[in-house]
């Protein structure tokens, strides 16, 4: 038992590695180093809050619920649940991490090698490869933590090592980025893996149950211990990109995301390192866009009664995911920043709330209150976005404790979570 125990946890770890590092986890951690140089370890703790940490507390904190993250959800509202869980597919699906996939692999795998090749063709024949691994979702955690987890570890070691050796040892200068941990903190909302983490749990619960792991402490447990070997191997790998890109000597003008990363290869394999990068942006994008795809999938099926079936789901999504990643990724990532700093705050909140007192605070209003709460604060931001001549909006926002680094939500969620807890009563029955 525990030897097939150990095992099972190996294999969904493995297969959720792949899952979470996708294009944003291979392309920011080694441009945040490059910005913040000697001082990258402040940014790299930031960043691993909310890129590492919170999408563990995510994914334990579905499996505890239940199978879905609208189990998780419904300790709020069931309704409300369904609707956030909604804007994270969306996000997570074909309005930004999907395309994003789709958008990396042209600009950073394919255009330096064939500098002719149109974006459409790449992205119609990536997402076509992704809608054909993704119709049987039984198979996609061992796909994934067979086969694609372990070459995509190999191929990281492979360009983190070397220049863990043969780094810049000319004297760096420091950053002249100031709350360089809030900046990573920040930057962290990039990857997306929380909302991600929402959706894969129930990837990763079905794959424990399939292993025979069907009473609830016992999933519980494959679950969580998967979910932080995965974490490890993370934050290795985030630890070494970081490194290489804070050690880096790229000209400043030419130091976009993509071009970090072929700088760095190249410096330690020649011109072979582009194909290294070309094969890396491929593996991790591909093992994202299959678990996301699939995970979307599952939740429009479960959404829509049925009447949109999964394999119709996975069609659906990727073509639309297609159409959006003919954008470009710096277009993506640009417009992707409001939404994020939308749902990302309700979406810890939440987390974080049923953690910490779900089993000691069962009356359901503090929880949905503070939700509530926690959205009209964050939409100030997508507002000042929508309407930036409208100063009435950036006042409120300065108002508010900590809206300097972006956490303005924090201090008004938790003085909402607790006034409802003592006005409301924390133990009345759920209806």
């Amino acid at each position: 038992m525990e030897i097939r125990k150990r095992n099972t946890i190996l294999f969904l770890g493995m297969a959720l590695f792949a899952m979470f590092f996708g294009a944003g986890n291979l392309l920011l951690p080694a441009f945040l180093g490059y910005q913040t140089k000697i001082d990258w370890t402040s940014t790299f703790t930031g960043f691993s809050l909310t890129a590492i940490l919170a999408p563990v507390l995510a994914i334990f904190a579905v499996a505890v619920s239940g199978n879905y993250f609208t189990d998780l959800g419904a300790r709020a509202n069931l309704k409300l649940a369904y609707f956030l869980a909604f804007i994270n597919v969306l996000c997570i699906g074909p309005l930004i991490a999907l395309p994003r996939s789709g958008a990396s692999v042209y600009e950073v795998a394919i255009q330096p090698i064939l500098p002719n090749a149109q974006a459409i063709w790449v992205c119609v024949v990536f997402f076509g490869a992704v809608m054909l691994l993704s119709f049987s979702p039984n198979r996609i955690t061992g796909i994934l933590g067979k086969i694609f987890a372990p070459l995509l570890l190999f191929f990281l070691a492979l360009l983190i090592i070397p220049g863990l050796f043969t780094g810049s040892t000319v004297e760096l200068p420091p950053t002249v980025i100031e709350d360089r941990f809030y900046v990573g903190f920040q930057e962290g909302y990039q990857t997306m893996d929380v909302l991600a983490g929402l959706i894969f749990a129930v990837l990763l619960i079905a794959g424990a149950n399939r292993k025979g792991f069907t009473h609830k402490s016992d999933r519980v447990e494959v679950v969580l211990k998967s979910a932080i070997f995965a974490a490890v191997c993370m934050l290795l790998v985030y630890g070494g990109l970081f490194y290489l890109g804070a050690h880096a000597t790229i000209d400043p003008s030419e130091a976009t995301r993509p071009a970090l990363l072929v700088h760095i290869a190249t410096q330690n394999f020649g011109q072979t390192g582009i194909y290294l990068i070309s094969v890396l942006m491929i593996l991790a994008c591909v093992t994202t866009a299959i678990a996301l795809t699939a995970g979307s999938a599952n939740f429009m099926e479960r959404f829509t009664k049925g009447k949109l079936g999964y394999i119709e789901g996975v069609i659906s999504i990727t073509l639309v995911s297609t159409l959006f990643a003919i954008a470009g990724v710096e277009e993506i990532i640009e417009y992707a920043g409001a939404l994020l700093n939308f749902i990302y705050p309700v979406t810890l909140v939440l987390i974080l709330s049923v953690l910490l007192f779900g089993n000691t605070i069962t009356n359901q209003r503090p929880y949905f209150i503070t939700l509530i709460v926690t959205m009209a604060v964050s939409m100030i931001r997508i507002l000042i976005k929508w309407f930036p001549n409208e100063e009435i909006f950036t006042r409120i926002l300065e108002i508010l404790p900590l809206s300097q680094y972006n956490l303005e939500w924090v201090v008004p969620a938790i003085l909402t979570f607790i006034i409802s807890c003592f006005a409301l009563g924390r133990n009345l029955n759920r209806k």
